[in-house]
This record gives structure tokens, C-alpha cells and sequence, in this order.
């Protein structure tokens, strides 16, 4: 670290994303990108951008897109929503907007790393509620000290969703922001983005990397109160998300019905995935994203499971972290690869 940078940096390492290889010839199912390609129509909104929309500024404030959002998902209008360059932008926003240098930021663990991150970045202190050993949140709930609390629905790394009796047990007694992460929820049988309305300190947030198949496009949104996603106005860069990310979203959105039936699919290969894996030995939890955890105890190692399969290009992520030193996160790909995951898989346990 250099003489000239900040203190609080000194003791914190930056996230660290899954690798992203150059080769082709690869099954990558290590960073939970969609398998499937996006609408045709994306392409026809590419060719429509002209030279003159490339010369101005994009809309600093995203106004179509955002009402186009409102009316997806029935969000009474475009008051209620805020997008930004992917979901870890909405997240970095939400922190700057709702919690003071050291107050307090709680989340579940296992979780999205990057939430520790950011935290730290923004000079806010960071505590866990461990969840149980089926990847469950249970109580007692006792976040009232903190100013923001973090919930993955469902849950990464595990896939396991937070019941509705649950979420409102929460929901109902905390009085700081709560943020529900349903980055995923689009593989999941339910969601909380209708939450908003009753609740009027639960903000949601959406991405389009998943479902829609839009990772390298980088656009995410925030659904909460108009006060609250005017708060966060404040906070966001001016022109946060660039005219090609805007049109492609709205299009996106148009052709909504498109990713139903590539949705279908990828639950359909994730039970066959997770029946092949627990017939390997592993221990799978019920997921409801577009990924399993895999978790395995006997030998050899996950860690050496993860470099044997890397080795033979096909990418899985392994965490050594707490809880997770013994699992490998998998995402689904098509049949055909997953197929080839568990032929190696196979190769390589027995």
C-alpha cells in the first residue's frame, strides 16, 4: 500500500471475482452467468443506437427505463425505483445513502462477500447472524442497533429462500433499513418486491445479470419508498448508467417472456444436477437460484476437487472461507455440460 493511501484500507482486501478464463473451450459454472443468450432483440437495440446518442450524455436520471421497470413488475411508478451500473453499484449507493461512518451494518452468513467489502470501504462496522446448518435464518432477530440490515433472497452462496413467515417475522419488527437481495429470485418461486408497499423501510434490489442473461451489460435496480430511493439520489453518480445499458434494459424488458421458458429450463437441469450430485455423495441444499452448493466430506478435498476440474477446464468456485472450506458453488449450465461436470466429477472421487 502506498504512503498516500487511506489507513482504513490497510487492513482490508478488495472482493475477489470468480476467474473469468480467456480460453474458449472451457465450461465455466463458476460465476453464475446464464448459460443461455439474451433476446434476439437486444442486437436490433444495438444497431438502433446512433452516433448522436453516443455524442450526448445519456438521461442522468434513466426516466424510460425506469418507468418501463414500474410496469413489469407493477410498481406503482418510476418514483419508486433506482438503477445503477449492475447490483454492486445499487449496494455501494445503498451503504453511502443509510450508514454513517462507523454505525452498523448487519448481514446472514454465509453471504455475498462483497457485502463485508463495501462496508469496510465506507468505514462501517460489519456483524453476521450465522444462519443455521440448513442455511436458515433463525431468531432471535436483534439488528435493532444496526442502521442496515442485509438479507440474500434466496440466499448465496446456498440457494435456500427465506420463507414468508420469516421475512415478515423480520420485516414486522425492525425499524433500520432492510435490504433484500433478489438477485436470483427470478429461479425462485416467490419474491418480496411487492413488500415495498407495505413496508416502508424494505428496499429491493434486481439485477439483470441472471435471468436475463445481460452480465456484461452491468445494470441493476432499487425498488423502495419514493423517500427512500430520493435519499439514495442523492448518492448516485450523475450519469450512472450509459445510453447502450438503458436501451438494452428497456428492450430487455419488452421482450420479458423471453427468459421464462430459458428459466424453465435451468430449474429443470438444477434437480437433475443436485439428484446426480447427492447419488456422488454430496450434500446438496434445496436451492432456488441458477447455482447449487455443493458440499462434500470426504476425499479428496473440495479445494482439490476445484483444481482436478480446473485442470480439465471446467470452472466451478470454491470459498475457503468459514462453513465453506469443505463445498463448491456450481453453477447450471446446460444439460450437456452439467453432464460433463459429473462425468469428471466421478473420475475424480472415485
Amino acid at each position: 500500500m502506498s504512503k498516500y493511501c487511506v489507513q482504513r484500507l490497510n487492513n482490508i482486501e478488495g472482493y475477489t471475482p470468480g476467474e473469468q478464463p480467456k480460453e474458449t473451450n472451457v465450461i465455466k459454472l463458476n460465476t453464475n452467468e446464464n448459460p443461455f443468450p439474451p433476446p434476439i432483440e437486444i442486437s436490433q437495440a444495438l444497431k438502433e443506437i446512433t452516433l448522436e446518442q453516443l455524442r450526448k450524455y445519456p438521461d442522468p436520471v434513466a426516466l424510460e427505463l425506469r418507468k418501463k421497470i414500474a410496469h413489469v413488475y407493477n410498481i406503482p411508478d418510476e418514483r419508486w425505483i433506482l438503477v445503477g451500473n449492475g447490483m454492486d453499484e445499487i449496494l455501494s449507493i445503498l451503504i453511502r445513502t443509510f450508514v454513517d461512518y462507523h454505525e452498523t451494518i448487519f448481514a446472514t452468513y454465509p453471504t455475498y462477500s462483497l457485502y463485508e467489502v463495501l462496508a469496510n470501504l465506507h468505514g462501517c462496522k460489519f456483524q453476521y447472524h450465522d444462519l443455521d446448518d440448513h442455511f436458515n435464518i433463525t431468531p432471535p432477530f436483534t439488528w435493532n442497533s444496526s442502521k442496515l440490515l442485509l438479507i440474500t433472497h434466496p440466499n448465496a452462496p446456498s440457494g435456500v429462500p427465506t420463507p414468508p413467515e420469516i421475512m415478515k417475522e423480520i420485516c414486522s419488527n425492525q425499524e433500520q433499513i432492510i435490504f433484500i437481495d433478489e438477485a436470483y429470485v427470478d429461479f425462485c418461486d416467490f419474491s418480496y418486491i411487492s413488500w415495498v408497499k407495505e413496508y416502508p423501510n424494505v428496499i429491493i434490489g434486481r439485477t439483470f445479470s441472471k435471468s436475463f442473461s445481460l452480465a456484461g451489460v452491468r445494470l441493476g435496480f432499487a425498488v423502495g419508498n419514493p423517500e427512500l430511493i430520493s435519499d439514495m439520489f442523492k448518492v448516485k453518480d450523475s450519469y450512472n448508467v450509459n445510453v447502450l445499458t438503458q436501451q438494452i434494459g428497456i428492450k430487455a424488458l419488452e421482450n420479458h417472456d423471453h427468459i421464462t421458458n430459458h428459466i424453465e429450463t435451468i430449474k429443470a437441469t438444477r434437480r437433475f444436477l443436485q439428484e446426480e450430485l447427492q447419488k456422488l455423495g454430496f450434500i446438496v441444499p434445496n436451492s432456488q437460484t441458477n447455482f447449487l452448493l455443493a458440499i462434500w466430506n470426504g476425499k479428496p478435498s473440495a479445494e482439490e476437487i476445484y483444481l482436478k476440474l480446473k485442470e480439465k477446464n471446467i470452472f466451478v468456485r470454491y470459498f475457503p472461507m468459514r462453513r465453506l472450506e469443505n463445498a463448491l458453488r456450481i453453477t447450471i449450465g446446460t444439460k450437456e455440460q452439467c453432464s460433463i461436470l459429473l462425468e469428471n466429477l466421478l473420475k475424480i472421487i472415485s
